[in-house]
């Protein structure tokens, strides 16, 4: 394939997924939000890799086929990285910018800075007097805006890059799209239940349910729906024939005593008594790589202490290679019923994740906030 029938080829790609989540999302597509760039920038990668795997035009490529790569984030990287540096897209995050396949690609793989500077209004800019000499007029290198200077609303504190967090929000817009096309039952549709067990009643749709067929990478359905009904407590799980849409859009009567006739039970319960100070410290010694940096005099002060508080003081990433990301929490144990600046014992803990759906992060500990910098650049080295 020429690279002229590529850019053709992305091109289509990128009309398809732009056209998908402007159809789903509220108010149409934004090229100034960061998530409506994110869904559509993985929709296109995807429809463009099974276009190149299959030899199949963008338009001929199924929804149901991308729904099935859209499982997780995982699953698109191996589907781009397979095929797309075959199609010779090169995707080493310090290759020469130029390609739009290879830069979309970068950019959903790229991690972001939380406390970035937010793109401020923008200002009518005024023309520079003629009187500045020349080499004054360049501007500073301002430091990179957050987001890109987009809005963000997905995951807005998290920097994390957006393959990781958004792609179940662009399976969502795939979801929908089949739905549509199939005439099927959306979310918070009003159902009724026409056989089985609760035929006759009413309710509405709470989950659409998907049969990921592995063998032949497709997804067939909607198989089947998580409904709300009216008079039951809870939701039932029905296959899709057994429900059709229900015109009936009152609000039903709720059953005296039911969950939806009233607020759960234990709701106005009193809250279960806080963690003391001692079992406090033992959960965080218990997930601590380094426990014994905690020397016990201080064990012995903290299981002492009046009452504990956290506090997150930092959130960052590396990018690509060797992606990670960290978290740093200050824990303080006020040791006095009235706090005083010393009588306070202090724990700092770094987490550290290769990913953001990590579900075995590294914890760290340090008992001061000037070794943060040190500990951070020898925990997130690569290796």
């Amino acid at each position: 394939m020429s690279r002229r029938e590529q850019h053709e080829s992305w091109d289509a790609a990128v009309r398809r997924a732009t056209d998908a989540t402007a159809a789903h999302t509220p108010g149409g597509m934004d090229e100034n939000c960061w998530d409506d760039v994110a869904m559509r920038g993985i929709l296109a990668v995807v429809l463009y890799s099974l276009h190149l795997r299959e030899n199949a035009p963008i338009d001929a490529i199924r929804w149901q086929a991308v729904l099935w790569q859209l499982r997780d984030d995982q699953r698109v990287t191996e589907l781009a990285t397979s095929v797309l540096a075959g199609a010779g897209h090169d995707l080493d995050r310090t290759a020469e910018p130029g390609d739009p396949v290879a830069d979309c690609w970068r950019w959903l793989r790229r991690t972001w800075n939380p406390h970035a500077p937010r793109n401020p209004v923008p200002k009518k800019r005024e023309p520079v007097p003629v009187h500045v000499p020349p080499n004054l007029r360049e501007l500073p290198q301002a430091p990179e805006l957050r987001w890109g200077g987009m809005t963000r609303g997905i995951g807005a504190g998290l920097p994390d890059p957006a393959l990781e967090v958004c792609t179940d929000w662009a399976a969502g817009i795939v979801q929908q799209s089949i739905t549509a096309d199939c005439h099927a039952h959306h979310r918070h549709d009003r159902v009724a239940v026409i056989s089985g067990a609760h035929a006759g009643r009413r309710g509405y749709v709470a989950e659409t349910g998907w049969h990921f067929d592995d063998a032949t990478e497709t997804v067939e359905g909607p198989a089947g729906y998580v409904v709300d009904l009216d008079d039951v407590e809870g939701t039932e799980r029905i296959d899709a024939d057994g429900v059709t849409s229900s015109w009936d859009l009152r609000w039903p009567h709720r059953p005296q005593g039911s969950l939806k006739d009233a607020p759960p039970p234990g709701l106005h319960d009193p809250l279960p008594p806080a963690k003391t100070s001692a079992e406090d410290l033992a959960e965080i010694l218990g997930r601590a790589a380094d426990p014994a940096v905690v020397p016990q005099s201080l064990r012995s002060q903290i299981a002492a202490a009046h009452a504990h508080h956290h506090l997150e003081l930092d959130r960052q990433a590396r990018p690509n290679p060797g992606r990670v990301s960290w978290q740093v929490f200050h824990h303080w144990y006020q040791l006095t019923k009235h706090y005083a600046d010393d009588q306070r014992a202090d724990l700092f803990e770094i987490v550290v994740t290769r990913h953001l759906h990590d579900t075995h992060p590294v914890h760290h500990l340090t008992l001061s906030e000037e070794n943060l910098p040190d500990l951070i650049a020898r925990y997130t080295a690569s290796g």
